[in-house]
């Protein structure tokens, strides 16, 4: 092996990734680092994707405590020395719950904690009408990010629902739920559409939940700018994790 392959592996990284509601692991499937030096693994949510026949969590704390487990076990993140956490839109919700589990059990090996599309906890969720599918439909094309023609299945819907509906409840669940009394002591990175249904104002307002907001960094886009800046985002991420860039983007 030569000299910078052996510097790279001792480089390596690791980003868990969370995906929004509704949505699935296969979001992050086309996410590929340069020299592989970051690892990607997206967590899969019970009753989506490929986890599709498992039963749906109803509440964050149940659903954080799955996928930890799932990070500890099938992962073996207590090997691993760098991990980071992304998450878009619920996912980024999801990423800091973990997060603030694993401080709390003083065991907080998470170096990056990258915050996409998602107002701070202190922002109630603007519920959408699951059981009118209609205004479900209405609500999902303003947001972006599903496909219009899926909208117009019924099978697909028919499968759709109970998910959304449940993701949205989880949500629901947790702004009524006793926020944490500290901020977690990660460093977190923002990042916004330009055109986002979250505004700039509700995004930066982590830094009442988060001790070092490192950046903020606003894309072209709508919810899932993502989608049409995904090289800019990996090597936002990149640069983050690998040399501890701060700034801010807009």
């Amino acid at each position: 092996m030569d000299r910078k392959r052996r510097g790279m592996e001792g480089l390596k990284k690791t980003l868990f990734c969370f995906p929004y509601a509704g949505g699935s692991a296969s979001f992050y499937r086309e996410w590929k680092f340069d020299d592989d030096v970051i690892e990607v693994i997206p967590l899969e949510y019970p009753g989506h994707g490929s986890k599709y026949s498992e039963p749906l969590c109803e509440h964050m704390t149940d659903l954080t405590d799955i996928l930890l487990k799932e990070m500890e076990t099938k992962h073996q993140m207590n090997s691993l020395e760098n991990i980071s956490l992304f998450g878009h839109s619920m996912g980024a919700i999801v990423a800091y719950e973990i997060a603030a589990k694993l401080e709390a059990r003083d065991d907080n090996k998470v170096e990056h904690l990258f915050i996409s599309s998602k107002s701070s906890p202190e922002y109630k969720v603007d519920q959408i009408d699951c059981s009118n599918t209609k205004h479900l439909k209405q609500s999902l094309e303003k947001i972006g990010g599903t496909n219009k023609e899926l909208l117009e299945m019924e099978d697909f819907m028919n499968i759709f629902l109970p998910i959304i509906q449940s993701d949205l409840n989880v949500l629901a669940n947790y702004h009524h739920e006793k926020k944490r009394d500290k901020k977690v002591g990660n460093k977190a990175v923002l990042l916004l559409g330009s055109n986002d249904t979250v505004t700039k104002e509700s995004i930066e307002s982590w830094n009442e939940y988060i001790e070092h907001i490192e950046g903020l960094h606003i894309l072209k886009g709508d919810h899932f700018y993502i989608k049409q800046n995904q090289d800019i985002v990996l090597k936002i991420i990149q640069e983050y994790v690998l040399n501890s860039r701060c700034g801010v983007l807009i």
